[in-house]
């Protein structure tokens, strides 16, 4: 990146997110990096990172849940190793020998394991894996407390054990960094705070600026960054005539698309306004405009109309109307189906039986729970582990008792799930 120029405000951002970073990875004795930023922000290092995954196996999003202190570098071990696994085809494709094997977990130490594992990792393709960096973003963390202990625990070991993690670092993206104050007095010498501010709310409005697009889709594009703009503005007739305006230039121009994601936009503002009857509406303009962009033959029509669906459906949530809701869930995976999306298929599926349990139907939240894991099939094998997929296990094994006649059921379905192992 040290030639290259950015060119518009998003490059503009990200070159300040690289200076950020780099001010970081020049400090040799900092291990953590606590990245703080506001919700805007966080997409912009969001963004970073998910470069930083497809163009350096060294710096590595762990998505692994946080479950207990207990299981967690475990997790870690063995998400890392999975993906070494889901790589090693590719890169025997392109002359690179991937032969490494885990080494031997004896149980016995968790977290010097999870080193032990990142160590041979690095010893074995010390070209590729010259250091490694975690950037740790749990998909769900069951106890916000525990999961700070268990960091705090981790810079006390490398603080007696230097040698653990010379070429180990981790980060922590955070936007409420109020949990780490104790940990960050503690471990002054090898934490490191950003804060970082890119204003990622003002994109929108600079790119406009700086495209001077004209004739339908500039006039589009203009009405559309104001109403975007509205979500924190809490005036719903301000709103109603943007949404009027950026509709009446999508309609003329059978952008179905872009009519849906209006009336998602809508539809997200009137959800945070808590206007229930004019968030379900907004919604579901959204999966009829999606169902046209279907039968104008969108590439994108069947997920367009899932995410009307999935809308709704956190409408009906949000009040606690969980039968609504899960028939919502149940209706958006015909969509997410057609759309071959095994992800969106099974978390649609995840969230029915959520909302059935919730509702008190306890058959019709295990038949959706049962649907989610079938659907998990859609999903390419090395995927599965770090998808939404542990969760629904999860769920489907407090639901099920160790007598209950469907708890053969659940495990064939896990099996096949793990490719028969």
């Amino acid at each position: 990146m040290q030639n290259w120029q950015p060119t518009n405000p998003v490059e503009r951002r990200f070159m300040d997110a690289h200076s950020d970073w780099m001010s970081f990875a020049k400090e040799q004795d900092a291990r953590l990096m606590i990245w703080q930023t506001d919700e805007t922000d966080a997409e912009l290092v969001r963004l970073y990172f998910q470069v930083q995954d497809e163009t350096s196996c060294a710096v590595r999003t762990m998505r692994a849940s946080f479950v207990n202190e207990a299981g967690y570098a475990t997790a870690l071990a063995d998400e890392l190793i999975a993906f070494y696994d889901s790589r090693r085809e590719a890169s025997n494709v392109q002359g690179v020998r991937a032969d490494w094997q885990a080494p031997y977990d004896d149980g016995k130490n968790p977290l010097l394991y999870l080193f032990t594992v990142v160590d041979s990792l690095m010893q074995h393709h010390p070209d590729i894996f010259p250091a490694m960096i975690f950037v740790l973003e749990p998909v769900k963390v069951r106890d916000d407390a525990a999961w700070v202990r268990w960091i705090d625990d981790l810079l006390s070991i490398i603080a007696v054990a230097p040698q653990l993690a010379e070429r180990v670092r981790f980060v922590v993206p955070r936007i409420d960094i109020a949990p780490f104050a104790a940990l960050m007095q503690r471990h002054r010498a090898a934490v490191r705070v950003v804060h970082g501010k890119y204003s990622m709310a003002s994109v929108p409005r600079e790119l406009l600026a700086e495209s001077g697009e004209r004739g339908p889709s500039g006039e589009f594009r203009r009405h559309f960054v104001m109403l975007t703009e509205m979500i924190e503005g809490g005036n719903p007739s301000r709103l109603e005539e943007l949404r009027a305006a950026a509709l009446k230039v999508a309609e003329r121009e059978q952008w179905f698309d872009q009519c849906v994601v209006v009336h998602l936009i809508a539809g997200a503002a009137y959800l945070k306004w808590c206007d229930r009857e004019r968030a379900i509406e907004a919604y579901r303009s959204a999966a009829s405009s999606g169902m046209r962009a279907v039968e104008a033959g969108h590439p994108a029509g069947h997920k367009l109309v899932a995410n009307g669906l999935f809308g709704e459906a956190s409408v009906h949530l949000t009040h606690k109307d969980y039968a609504h809701s899960a028939y919502c869930y149940e209706r958006a995976t015909a969509s997410t189906t057609a759309a071959k999306d095994g992800l969106m298929t099974v978390e649609a599926w995840r969230m029915s039986a959520v909302c059935w349990e919730r509702a008190g139907e306890r058959e019709h939240a295990l038949e959706a729970g049962f649907n989610a894991l079938d659907a998990g099939l859609m999903i390419d094998e090395p995927m599965r582990a770090n998808s939404n997929l542990p969760m629904v296990v999860e769920w489907m094994v407090s639901q099920l008792g160790v007598q209950d006649r469907r708890r053969n059921a659940l495990s064939e379905k896990v099996a096949a799930l793990r490719g028969g192992r």
